[in-house]
């Protein structure tokens, strides 16, 4: 493939990897100093499952390495993007229904939003790649 990649997939891979390093150093902020994200004006949305905080890390480095993937245009980060955002749109309807909010929260957007995005784009991860 000659061709640069596509602005799109440029985008969203480095505004995910951006996302994920942000959200890494606040999750540690938060653990360091308790309520820190609180008082920043965000919400944490409780996980009953061991540490909240590890759980958060985990899922960004999740994102980071998905993001990796995407950029470097392989089939695995195609897919592991998709599912990554589909799990969180999951999770938003469900945490949604459980408390009676509206879906039309800005993160519920911003990933239905990246999805539509990242969809059309799997014709550059299944192009027979060229080395010249």
């Amino acid at each position: 493939m000659n061709e640069k990649k596509p602005l799109i997939i440029l985008f969203i891979g480095g505004i995910n990897v951006l996302i994920a390093l942000i959200s890494i150093l606040l999750s540690i902020a938060s653990s360091l100093f308790p309520g820190f994200l609180e008082h920043l004006g965000f919400s944490i949305i409780p996980l009953p499952i061991f540490s909240h905080y590890i759980m958060q890390i985990l899922l960004y480095i999740i994102l980071l390495i998905a993001s990796y993937g995407f950029l470097k245009l392989r089939k695995w980060g195609y897919w592991s993007m998709i599912t990554y955002s589909t799990f969180f749109l999951i999770v938003y309807i469900i945490w949604g229904l459980q408390n009676k909010h509206l879906f039309l929260s800005t993160n519920f957007m911003l990933t239905f939003i990246e999805l539509i995005f990242i969809l059309p784009t799997k014709k550059y991860f299944y192009e027979e790649k060229f080395s010249s």
